[in-house]
């Protein structure tokens, strides 16, 4: 999760250390996909046909199957050290160093790192400020026309602090409302 407090020397060598963890440039292993499915972590229990991303803090509930887990590590790092089969998207930023520097030697699978500051290497600024937005921004990179998001409430959210979480989703939403050439399909469970 992206902070308030935004440092650009602690981000960029935290990109850095991520690239050095990293290694190898599997970007284009990416899939394309006409239509995906991004898990929150607000009121979904089901499983969605189709491609799952998963933002870290769904996977405390979320029972279903993760594709694609996009992270800054906040959330339960057990689970996405357990899953080998999802591509894992790991954020950088001036306060995971330690988390990042522990658990990404542990992740197996296909790692992709991405930062909010000075791209380097294997990983990626792609923008975004919160795990949600970024995993709605994979979605686009992946190609996809129709983004249908579970499980989030861009203005209620479950993460504390509350209220600088609100802020930071505020941001996020903002992010998402400018992209382009797609379409984001909110979907609520009854």
């Amino acid at each position: 999760m992206a902070r308030l407090n935004y440092n650009p020397y602690q981000d960029f060598i935290s990109g850095l250390i991520l690239s050095s963890l990293i290694k190898e440039d599997k970007w284009p292993l990416i899939p394309k996909r006409e239509e995906v499915n991004v898990i929150g972590p607000w009121h979904y229990s089901g499983e969605p046909d189709g491609y799952n991303i998963v933002a870290d803090s769904a996977l405390k509930n979320f029972k279903g199957r993760a594709d694609m887990i996009v992270s800054d590590l906040d959330g339960p790092i057990e689970k996405i050290i357990e899953n080998e089969n999802a591509i894992k998207v790991i954020h950088a930023h001036g306060d995971n160093i330690d988390k990042m520097i522990e658990f990404v030697p542990l992740i197996k699978g296909i790692v992709l790192g991405t930062t909010q500051s000075i791209p380097f290497g294997p990983v990626k600024n792609i923008g975004g400020f919160t795990d949600g937005d970024r995993a709605i921004i994979m979605g686009k990179i992946m190609g996809a026309k129709i983004v249908k998001v579970y499980g989030f409430n861009w203005d209620d959210p479950v993460d504390e602090p509350r209220e600088i979480k609100r802020r930071k989703m505020s941001i996020g939403k903002e992010i998402i409302e400018k992209l382009t050439n797609i379409k984001i399909v909110y979907v609520n469970e009854e």
